[in-house]
């Protein structure tokens, strides 16, 4: 009986060694690095879905290219690696907010986006800083040009008493 144990061991312990594959890996690629400041006024209500447009971002694509020597159809696609909101002095609390969403697109065409990262819901107690989590869209077709936009959607949980000056810092990383 101890036998059969030990070899069954052996067995699971081999299968899962060979289950690992290269796709756990992490992927080689550069990364993109934007940061964007907004306000968010006082007196806006939670019956309202509320939209801060970063427009006319440099995507600075072209020249991220040429420092890491690939070229545009090197690039399998870019992914969003890290999002984060925080308020531009300390003493600001996030509380206020219910569920987050930011999007890229082309200004011309807002309303084609992709969803880059998202929070909902957002806890009860963020803070001066809430992360949120990326999302799994390629959003390469709206950064290999030279400028793109941001759309950060705001859900309320109840009317800002102030405003708050914010910051969005969006990492993303290109695969190859």
């Amino acid at each position: 009986m101890r036998h059969y144990i030990l070899y069954s061991l052996l067995f699971f312990t081999t299968l899962g060694a060979w289950s690992c594959s290269k796709d756990d890996e992490p992927k080689p690629g550069f990364e993109m690095l934007y940061q964007a400041n907004f306000s968010i006024p006082a007196g806006i209500g939670v019956f309202d879905v509320h939209h801060f447009q970063l427009k006319n971002i440099q995507t600075r694509y072209q020249q991220l290219l040429e420092q890491n020597q690939k070229q545009d159809s090197d690039i399998v696609g870019i992914l969003t690696a890290e999002s984060v909101l925080t308020g531009v002095f300390g003493d600001v609390n996030l509380d206020f907010i219910d569920q987050v969403s930011v999007r890229v697109y082309n200004e011309s065409d807002p309303n084609d986006y992709i969803e880059v990262a998202y929070r909902q819901p957002v806890p009860l107690d963020p803070g001066n800083t809430l992360g949120l989590i990326p999302s799994l869209a390629n959003s390469k077709r709206f950064l290999t040009g030279s400028r793109f936009s941001i759309d950060v959607v705001l859900w309320l949980r109840r009317t800002t008493t102030e405003e708050n000056s914010v910051t969005l810092n969006l990492k993303l990383r290109t695969n190859y």
